[in-house]
């Protein structure tokens, strides 16, 4: 009995070794097959070569090498062949560098991290591979040549009265690039760059753009043109010919409503503002001349004018002044001025009353800013004029409606503060516009030696206004 318990116990354990033998056998064997191939975790130039054959994964890698570079520079499409900087894939030297990674393991300690199922280290192989860097740097060179693009200025568009926007730069950033290029040379997989490139900030719009524009819409105007541009936020300045003296005429009646209200010392009663209100709507001499006597003057429309023109000097308005009430035509007393005193430009201006498209603006820009509870009013005349008073003023002007000249120029709806004025060789308009993109001053000026036609400076006038609107509010 207990012999055959012997004998039955020795056949189990050589049936078992005789199991796990063949079981090693067939696991060898299967070792030995996946020896003829990568192991798992294997990557070739950024292509997943787990499992491929050494021949598969050298077949793989000539279709992508003689594939071309698929370029982008800012969304423009560059190609660069790879015999373009004279690329060459080393087939011997790659099958060596994979031949050591499949026969790697093929010793003991390979067959136990087989049977024990470890997972395969990663391995990265590096494809050998040759280019010509010279030819590559002078790739790259012409790349740059054809497609970096310097920031460009805004460009005034005098036909449409608008500015194309400045546009921003691009330049090559070649170090880079060049390092990206070199990854997508080498890789089977990514053939795609977006090349770096380094942009530069588009150059805003400024006020020397728009200079530019009114001079050339002022370019067939064969008189003596004047404009004062004036931003009232950054109190930025535009200028052309700003002191040429120039016949007063109906925009000196804001000097007047200004001198009225310094004079009062209530605010103005309905009559008062009657008088304000039609001299500065309805352009009434006579009523202006009433304000220069019974406010102005204190009975005598001569000191009223004299009064005005000492309060111009002392505000720094030193080209302005009235010599004599409106409408009369006794001689007056010559005054001379620095703008009366040139010789370069002469826009015969009237011997009773002058001023400039600068002095104007600033006087439009005294107002603005007063109602603001601020500027040169109130540090010239403490005490003189509230916000109240001045916003009055702004309110006055609004209400100056001709459909033409400036205000035609603005887009309707558009809240504006104006004085116009014209006599047979002059034309002029001045005006606060307070608009979306910022409140601005714009004064011109247009004299024609002689006889200044309507349908020669009304227009005009209209252009400026809508190109220096467009350049405060761009599109």
């Amino acid at each position: 009995m207990r012999r055959y318990r012997r004998r039955d116990w020795s056949l189990i354990i050589v049936i078992v070794i005789g199991v796990l033998l063949a079981t090693l056998g067939w696991q060898w064997l299967r070792f030995r097959a996946d020896l003829r191939v990568l192991p798992p975790n294997v990557s070739v130039a950024g292509m997943d070569a787990s499992g491929m054959a050494v021949e598969q994964v050298l077949a793989a890698l000539d279709g992508a090498y003689a594939q071309p570079v698929q370029l982008s520079y800012q969304g423009q499409p560059v190609i660069l062949a790879p015999e373009a900087v004279a690329f060459q894939f080393d087939r011997e030297a790659t099958r060596a560098a994979l031949e050591a990674v499949r026969t790697g393991r093929n010793n003991l300690s390979g067959f136990l991290a087989y049977l024990l199922r470890r997972p395969s280290p990663r391995v990265e192989v590096a494809p050998a591979v040759r280019y010509s860097s010279e030819r590559l740097d002078a790739f790259l060179s012409r790349v740059a040549q054809q497609y970096d693009r310097p920031p460009q200025e805004p460009v005034p568009l005098p036909e449409a009265l608008t500015f194309r926007a400045g546009r921003a730069g691009y330049e090559l950033d070649r170090e880079a690039s060049r390092q990206l290029v070199e990854a997508a040379l080498k890789s089977a997989v990514n053939r795609q760059v977006e090349l770096a490139v380094r942009t530069s900030e588009a150059p805003p719009l400024q006020m020397r753009h728009l200079e530019e524009m009114l001079k050339a819409l002022l370019a067939g105007f064969d008189g003596v043109p004047s404009i004062f541009v004036k931003d009232l936020q950054t109190g930025e300045e535009l200028e052309i010919n700003p002191d040429v003296a120039y016949a007063g005429m109906s925009v000196l009646k804001i000097a007047v409503m200004m001198e009225t209200y310094r004079a009062l010392d209530e605010p103005p009663d309905p009559e008062q503002t009657r008088l304000l209100t039609e001299t500065m709507t309805l352009s009434g001499n006579f009523t202006a001349n009433l304000l220069l006597r019974d406010i102005i003057g204190g009975g005598d429309a001569y000191q009223g004018v004299e009064n005005l023109t000492a309060s111009m000097r002392h505000l720094g308005l030193i080209n302005t002044f009235m010599a004599a009430p409106y409408d009369e035509t006794a001689p007056p007393p010559a005054i001379v001025t620095p703008a009366n005193s040139r010789t370069d430009l002469n826009a015969n201006p009237d011997p009773y009353m002058q001023t400039t498209a600068r002095e104007v603006g600033l006087m439009l820009e005294m107002i603005y800013q007063c109602s603001r509870g601020g500027g040169a009013l109130m540090v010239a005349y403490p005490g003189a004029f509230t916000p109240e008073e001045c916003q009055q003023m702004l309110d006055i002007m609004s209400q100056d409606h001709t459909d033409s000249m400036i205000e035609a120029g603005l887009p309707p709806g558009t809240k504006f503060a104006r004085k116009h004025g014209w006599i047979g060789d002059t034309h002029a308009d001045a005006a606060i516009v307070f608009s979306p993109g910022g409140d601005f001053i714009l004064v011109v000026y247009l004299y024609r030696p002689q006889w200044l036609e309507w349908d020669v400076s009304n227009p005009l006038v209209q252009r400026i206004a809508t190109a220096t609107y467009n350049y405060f509010n761009p599109k």
